[in-house]
């Protein structure tokens, strides 16, 4: 072997042009490898820490809905218009949680959308009442400031515990919800570009005119705003979200008594919805009927019309209503094993509820990184297939121009085996030597990467981030899978090859030396 290795080493170097395309090809994959795992590793990190610090804590629970899984932003399914399903027997499954071992801290929470309207003040509503966006536009298209500064994102709460399960937020002026208290705190971002785009500062409380909208339709309130928050440290949250108490948005979201009301009607009216003759639905009987006996009653109409029952509990709020449960563990390596746990005791006592990790409470957000690296794999691969058919052919040429040189071995005696392994020593020594200098190449290009610190500029950016500033990293097995990618790069390249150098006759290459 050792003497395969000399030879081997010493066949490189007197090719040395051929060997240092081949070496470049290899190293260059190694850095990009490294460089781009330790960007996506970086990007999922920043996006877990972002999520179980901010938003969902190490364990998410939440209902079970037919429509499609359920994410903090609500279902994912055709349209994006399946309600999100409310925790079923709330207290028990509570209870159950505060009494295990493995919680640090818990809370509840509620999400939902809405969209920040002006006031008539503002000048934003024409006489029809549509809004007059002239002086927004420019070429017919609304910029994204104005677009992003309406919407917002709601995260109803309950003040008993939520500030103590997350403390990544800083309240900036004003003052946190309180229990039993009616607001909103807003990010103190989000207000300035409300202020800008309302022609008028909004400051702590004035309210805010909030159109919510869910499966279950639209609602207008008039929300006063308590307090305005900013992160702590280098996370990010979207400027769209906002804090909300959990009544107002259960309200807006549809989470309401009424909504959970059976509606009954009498035999008469449902006769109608019974008939299989639609004919008779809409046939001259319908207009030739005689009135009601008794002609027009006033006074009973009246009385239905005062009947404000259904609309007051369309508008009175579920107490006991909450779409999510949030968890803070104490030991996060016994993570798995708790939700299994979890979701086995929901299944025996037949709960509709189900547990996860963050990944499943981030939804669309959290696969947004593993999209990056189907990518990113997707895109390796391909250059991988391109350079060992550069890589291949460079050996092939090698092969033709030592066809002499390998006659005269086979002439004195060296088998197939013998010629085998020494074109395999040649390319994993080629492969090793330079994967080696391009891993290493990439590992100084990410740490000057870290260190200068490259901020995002919008928030598409701070996801693929995971954070404000880009701080890829480089781990020992991202380091040695490079090394052993441009290994089995440098070993595929060969084989053909070798298939041609075993094919040269003796006699023949000798003639031609």
């Amino acid at each position: 072997m050792a003497a395969i290795l000399r030879i081997a080493f010493r066949n490189l170097f007197e090719h040395r042009s051929k060997s240092l395309i081949i070496g470049i090809l290899l190293a260059l994959g190694s850095m990009i490898l490294v460089v781009g795992n330790g960007f996506i590793d970086a990007s999922r990190q920043g996006i877990r820490k972002s999520f179980i610090e901010n938003y969902t804590g190490n364990v998410f629970i939440s209902g079970i809905s037919q429509e499609g899984d359920v994410s903090l932003f609500g279902v994912t399914s055709v349209g994006g218009l399946a309600a999100t399903p409310t925790i079923p027997q709330f207290d028990t499954v509570m209870a159950q949680i505060k009494a295990s071992p493995q919680v640090k801290s818990v809370t509840s929470l509620a999400t939902g959308f809405g969209i920040a309207m002006r006031d008539e003040g503002s000048g934003s509503l024409s006489s029809s009442g549509t809004e007059s966006l002239e002086d927004e536009t420019k070429d017919g298209e609304l910029s994204n400031e104005t677009a992003m500064a309406r919407f917002l994102f709601f995260f109803g709460i309950d003040p008993r515990d939520y500030w103590t399960v997350f403390d990544s937020t800083e309240i900036s002026s004003g003052e946190a919800l309180k229990p039993g208290q009616t607001g909103l705190v807003i990010n103190e971002s989000q207000l300035a570009k409300l202020s800008d785009w309302m022609k008028r500062e909004l400051r702590v409380g004035d309210k805010l005119v909030v159109q919510g909208f869910s499966s279950g339709g639209m609602k207008l309130r008039e929300i006063p705003i308590v307090g305005t928050y900013k992160q702590k440290g280098d996370t990010t949250t979207p400027e769209q979200m906002a804090f909300i108490d959990i009544d107002t948005l259960r309200v807006m979201a549809g989470m309401t008594v009424g909504a959970n009301e059976d509606i009954s009607l009498e035999e008469s009216q449902t006769a109608m919805l019974a008939t299989d003759d639609f004919d008779s639905l809409f046939g001259e009987e319908l207009f030739d009927a005689a009135p009601a006996q008794g002609g027009f009653d006033e006074k009973a109409l009246q009385t239905q019309l005062s009947d404000t029952r259904a609309r007051e509990l369309a508008n009175t709020a579920d107490t006991g209503a909450w779409q999510f449960i949030v968890v803070r563990t104490v030991n996060e390596a016994a993570v798995a094993p708790f939700i299994a746990s979890l979701n086995k005791s929901f299944a025996e006592q037949g709960i509709a509820a189900r547990a996860g990790d963050w990944l499943a409470a981030a939804g669309p957000y959290g696969q947004s990184v593993d999209v990056i690296r189907i990518v990113f794999t997707v895109a390796i691969v391909i250059l991988s297939i391109v350079a060992v058919i550069i890589i291949m052919n460079t050996f092939v040429i090698s092969v033709i121009e030592r066809t002499g040189e390998i006659g005269t071995m086979r002439a004195i005696g060296a088998g197939r085996s013998f010629i085998r392994r020494l074109f395999a020593a040649e390319a994993l020594v080629l492969a090793g030597t330079f994967s080696l200098l391009g891993a290493g190449l990439g590992t100084v290009v990410t740490l000057v990467l870290r260190a200068l610190r490259i901020k995002a500029g919008n928030p598409f950016l701070e996801v693929l981030f995971g954070g404000t500033y880009l701080s890829p990293f480089v781990t020992p097995v991202n380091f040695l899978s490079a090394l052993l990618a441009m290994l089995l790069v440098g070993y595929l390249a060969h084989l053909y090859p070798v298939s041609v150098a075993l094919r040269i006759q003796p006699v023949r290459a000798m003639q031609q030396e």
